[in-house]
């Protein structure tokens, strides 16, 4: 791993982006990415992960010792089931996809529920307010004579 500092430079100088560029993308910090790129910290895979989707390299090439760039174009010929981490991310992007639809259902559903709320309280405090006008109650006192 040792060469990771320089693979990611070389990614960054063909990508012409910065740290700085790298750290809005990706969420990581920029003093974190500094360490990386001066050897003093070794990335976690997650890290590993997402700078390589960043610059669209592979995480491999990243983190081998040889000189050949390789996209991340190139590896999407390789099929999903020969290559469990795209099959992973495949399938998290799916979940992902699942949840955000449920949580647009929910949203539309509570909204609904709103509506249907506040029309059901509109009939209520009408009828209230008919029978208030039609129902007097006296309730004066009556004095002891």
């Amino acid at each position: 791993m040792s060469d990771f500092p320089e693979k990611l430079r070389q990614a960054m100088h063909e990508k012409r982006c910065s740290p700085a560029d790298i750290a809005r993308a990706t969420g990581i910090n920029p003093s974190v990415l500094s360490r990386y790129l001066s050897g003093a910290n070794k990335p976690s895979s997650d890290n590993i992960i997402v700078i390589s989707q960043y610059l669209n390299v592979s995480p491999e090439w990243l983190l081998s010792s040889s000189d050949a760039p390789e996209s991340l174009k190139k590896n999407q010929a390789i099929s999903s089931a020969t290559d469990p981490l795209l099959k992973i991310i495949e399938v998290q992007e799916e979940l992902i996809m699942n949840l955000q639809k449920q949580v647009k259902e929910w949203e539309d559903w509570k909204a609904s529920s709103k509506d249907r709320h506040a029309k059901g309280k509109g009939k209520a405090d009408l009828a209230i307010s008919k029978n208030k006008n039609t129902l007097r109650i006296d309730t004066t006192r009556k004095r002891k004579k």
